[in-house]
Parts: structure tokens; C-alpha cells; sequence
């Protein structure tokens, strides 16, 4: 099955995702004070921040799903 969507349109629901994922990746760094996704990830692995696994998986996910995205949007340019 395929569907067929405009590609102004395609790329403008990208970009608004790409957004939200930016905002949220910066939620969680700011809550923990950290400049990167691999500073907090390199920090939770050493036990440098309580209790910061789950956001660590988070950044982790958001950061794949964000790079995952700006690849699709290269491919439609």
C-alpha cells in the first residue's frame, strides 16, 4: 500500500517533527544541566547522575529518530 502526500507538505510535517524532537532533546539536557545527549549518556554509564537511565535512553532514541529524519529530508531534495 502507498500513499501519495505532497512534497511541500511532506517536508513541512519533517521539519515540525524535527522541531519537537530539538525541543525535547533540549528539555531533558537542561534538566540535567549538560551541554550533549553524550555527556549525559557518558555521565549516566560512569554514575556521574542519579537515577538518569531513562532519560538517557530517551536522548538516545530521539537523537536516532532525529538523525533518521534529516536523512529522509536530504533524500526528497
Amino acid at each position: 500500500m502507498s500513499i501519495t502526500i505532497d512534497k511541500n507538505l511532506a517536508k513541512d510535517l519533517i521539519n515540525t517533527k524535527l522541531r519537537i524532537i530539538d525541543e525535547e532533546i533540549y528539555e531533558i539536557l537542561n534538566k540535567w544541566a549538560v551541554d550533549s545527549v553524550d555527556e549525559l549518556v557518558d555521565g549516566c554509564r560512569k554514575g556521574k547522575y542519579d537515577e538518569c537511565e531513562n532519560d538517557a535512553i530517551d536522548l538516545t532514541n530521539l537523537r536516532d529518530r532525529r538523525k533518521e529524519l534529516i536523512h529522509l529530508l536530504k533524500g526528497m531534495q
